[in-house]
């Protein structure tokens, strides 16, 4: 599992590629690249030692553990402490060869992770941190080549190829993090890698940027190559800017179904065990086929990324609609709700002096044969989506996590019954960008009233070098259904390199 707020802020951290004047011919004299011009390069190391009362007890899930906390994948609460330490490097690699003056460029991105003493001399993802090493364990994470150009006075952009694929109008491979985390869905519906292609576009008005889009397709999970067992996804976007900082955007996703459930070990769908392992709906019902399954969003705010003054804040609405096929019965509708806001005030000097609210509502399975609820990229692919902004570690998912990534709440579902959840933190910088102190409560409850708990917690933070972050963070989960009180407590590093 990548972890999804870094990962996307590294990959932010790369220079948009240059473009030739206008109305001057392209440079195609090769020259010699100067330092870190025609290849640049990215990473990420993240190492993370934590102490938990959540108890993994699953044998054969223990190089990542994620999904719901107490669900399918072993994890429990029974009063035992543990301690574990983990690592992460992450590489981004972006080749832009002069002789084609910035219009095109190759990206490529892999990943090796482990808990230390875990496995060695083996083969398999996030594993290999024993005693002898020599695992084989690199992942791929990116592979796509970029393409720029325009047409009629917009700017575009082309990605071919695995990529990171959002729920918002931005280009991951230049957006600032809080264009993904607090535009469209805010990676709550969408948010891992996927194939396929994307051409995003911009437009710029007389007072600075008017308009961007987004059109792309996608092949989720391909099997046969010559039957009609597959996955597509198709997305577009577009957000207005009728003035600086203000924004508002439309949202239209498009997944077809066919592959019978098929794809993973734990299959595919909102009827799979993968779904209900990573707290989406796991529907009762034998012999799917598929589903035809479309989400409208509408999203707006201002000073999202609160570069323009003190208060920002964001908005979405959505509706999932569709229909479930499943052979032998009646195929159920979907319609789902979902809501969601937050508000955020710089009160002081420093990025990390904010107070901040955050509320999420979703609706939940009505009685009958339909299902109202949403459905995530989480019932179609590991980590398919990760909801990052509430500042919670355990009510809702980390996402500072390495490769253990679990919560009572860990879909925007609910596990199909609808979610409450409000989120609200006040953070200070002792000394402005350097050290931060914040602390956090978070609260949850599903659809059906039952509430899941209420998180406090806690963090320090120092920056003693250039995108290098030493924290510390603890968190204890009240009220809820567990034996004993979940708790964490962890100390980790995090360093972005170029």
């Amino acid at each position: 599992m990548l972890l999804v707020a870094l990962a996307v802020g590294l990959t932010s951290a790369q220079a948009p590629l240059e473009t030739s004047v206008a109305g001057e011919a392209p440079i195609v004299e090769p020259r010699l690249p100067g330092p870190g011009d025609e290849l640049q390069l990215l990473g990420l190391f993240q190492t993370r030692i934590t102490t938990t009362s959540v108890e993994t007890t699953s044998p054969y899930l223990d190089g990542q553990v994620i999904g719901t906390l107490g669900g399918t994948n072993g994890t429990v609460v029974a009063g035992n402490r543990g301690t574990f330490a983990e690592q992460r490097a992450v590489g981004f690699g972006t080749w832009a060869p002069h002789v084609l003056d910035g219009r095109a460029s190759l990206t490529a991105a892999f990943e090796i992770d482990f808990v230390l003493g875990d496995q060695s001399y083996g083969v398999g993802g996030n594993t290999g941190g024993g005693f002898g090493a020599d695992q084989v364990n690199l992942q791929t994470r990116r592979l796509h080549a970029n393409f720029v150009g325009g047409a009629a006075g917009w700017d575009l952009t082309a990605v071919l190829g695995l990529q990171f694929l959002s729920d918002t109008v931005y280009d991951p491979r230049t957006a600032h993090p809080d264009d993904l985390f607090r535009t469209g869905g805010g990676l709550k519906i969408w948010g891992s890698e996927g194939a396929g292609a994307t051409v995003f576009g911009r437009y710029d008005g007389p007072s600075g940027e008017t308009l961007r889009a987004r059109l792309g397709a996608y092949t989720l999970v391909e099997q046969g190559v010559s039957l009609d067992d597959d996955i597509s996804l198709v997305v577009g976007d577009a957000q207005w800017v009728p003035d600086a900082g203000w924004r508002l955007g439309g949202h239209v996703w498009w997944l077809r179904d066919r592959s019978e459930g098929q794809g993973t070990v734990f299959g595919t769908g909102p009827y799979s065990a993968l779904s209900g392992l990573q707290g989406g709906p796991q529907l009762a019902a034998a012999g799917t086929v598929g589903s035809d399954l479309v989400w409208l969003a509408v999203d707006g705010g201002y000073n999202h990324r609160l570069d323009r003054g003190p208060l920002g804040f964001s908005a979405l609405a959505l509706a999932n609609l569709g229909r479930l096929y499943v052979d032998g019965a009646e195929d159920p509708a979907v319609r789902g709700l979902l809501v969601s806001g937050d508000v955020r005030y710089r009160y002081a000097p420093g990025s990390g002096s904010v107070v901040r609210a955050e509320a999420l509502w979703s609706s939940g399975d009505a009685d009958g044969g339909d299902y109202g609820g949403v459905i995530t990229g989480n019932s179609y692919g590991f980590v398919g989506a990760s909801w990052t902004t509430h500042g919670s570690v355990l009510l809702l998912p980390d996402p500072d996590a390495i490769n253990r990534q679990v919560a009572v709440a860990y879909d925007v579902s609910g596990g199909g019954a609808g979610l409450l959840a409000l989120a609200g933190g006040v953070g200070f910088d002792i000394q402005p960008d350097r050290i931060t102190v914040s602390g956090n409560v978070t609260h949850a409850r599903l659809g059906t009233g039952e509430a899941l708990g209420t998180e406090l917690t806690g963090r320090l933070q120092w920056q003693p070098l250039p995108l290098c972050r030493v924290g510390l963070t603890g968190a204890a989960v009240l009220g809820s259904a567990f034996p004993s009180v979940p708790w964490t407590a962890s100390a980790s590093v995090n360093w972005v390199l170029f």
